[in-house]
């Protein structure tokens, strides 16, 4: 069964047209029920955040679309902040809910389409697309290709993408120590019992399944980042030429600033809507709706000491195909 679902998954990820087509069924399965849109109607740093950047930069009179509407929230607050029009685009079921709560609370300005939005042809040019499509690490919910589809075919001169300005980050963490599982021939036992001979047994690694090689963190868990966090990716979708254009493999480099152990290579981005509003999902700030995955290191370091990781992000939208480890 693992080996079958491995091949699945290659073939899947092999495949971007296949890979697009099922990333719109799981948008489409993952968010079509009330519990995955309480959770992020309840996530007040990604409200808040949604809030002050459609109010700062939707003008009065703009026509906007608003791409995967969910709840219609991004679309109300774009009426809110004085749009002429706005086109609630959503392919799944889901919409009826948006069309009640909007009628609801007294909008007569939204129009919703249940379609996929590359299929969609709006009556008239957009001013501003509002989007909530980043998926835990970023790419993973079709953004890319529904983003610069859109703003290929839709937008006005001038037009614009609200968020449009992306920071990806993959940066060494440590754990507090009782969030921390070490690995298992680094485990301290009492009474003297060592564990290290596992490390390079052949019988310890016939068990070995790689389950934790892997993870997604626990809220706080993350006590520090190995040195500054710095993006190793940046890029802004009114200019950006295509998904082939943002690179796939990098060398990230961080000094230790004390002796710690490194837990693992955390993963998050900060999304930008202007220059004062930008919503992050570091591990060290509020909770999100969005985890954090992590490629789980437990490697000791001593300060001054430099980590060199070897990113590779394989198929930027599939997150499985992403490999990071250290360089000697």
């Amino acid at each position: 069964m693992r080996s079958t679902a491995g091949f699945v998954a290659d073939r899947i990820a092999s495949s971007e047209r296949m890979t697009s087509v099922v990333y719109d069924l799981i948008n489409g399965h993952n968010f079509a029920g009330l519990e995955e849109h309480e959770e992020m109607l309840s996530d007040t740093t990604r409200v808040d955040a949604y809030h002050r950047g459609i109010h700062r930069n939707v003008t009065p009179g703009d026509v906007v679309l608003d791409l995967g509407t969910g709840t219609g929230l991004l679309a109300f607050m774009a009426s809110r902040a004085g749009a002429r029009k706005v086109y609630a685009v959503e392919h799944s079921d889901f919409i009826e809910v948006a069309r009640e709560l909007a009628a609801h609370n007294g909008f007569t300005n939204i129009e919703f389409v249940q379609a996929n939005s590359r299929d969609f042809v709006p009556p008239e040019p957009i001013d501003v697309v509002v989007h909530e499509q980043m998926g835990d690490e970023l790419f993973s919910e079709n953004m890319m290709e529904n983003l610069l589809d859109l703003r290929d075919r839709v937008l006005a001169p001038g037009g614009r993408i609200l968020p449009a300005r992306f920071r990806l980050f993959i940066e060494p963490i440590t754990m507090s120590e009782e969030m921390r599982i070490r690995k298992f021939w680094n485990i301290d036992l009492p009474d003297g019992i060592d564990l290290s001979s596992a490390e390079s047994s052949p019988v310890a690694s016939r068990f070995d399944t790689g389950r934790n090689d892997l993870f997604y963190l626990r809220p706080h868990s993350v006590t520090a980042t190995i040195g500054d966090p710095e993006p190793f990716l940046e890029f802004d979708l009114n200019t950006l030429e295509s998904l082939d254009a943002l690179p796939t493999r990098h060398v990230v480099e961080r000094t230790a600033a004390e002796d710690t152990i490194v837990d693992g290579v955390c993963i998050w981005f900060e999304a930008l809507f202007d220059d004062e509003t930008v919503l992050s999902t570091t591990p060290l700030g509020p909770i999100t709706s969005w985890g954090n995955r992590v490629f789980r290191l437990d490697q000791e370091i001593s300060r001054g000491e430099m980590l060199r990781l070897d990113v590779r992000l394989g198929q930027l939208v599939e997150p499985t195909t992403w490999d990071v480890r250290p360089l000697s």
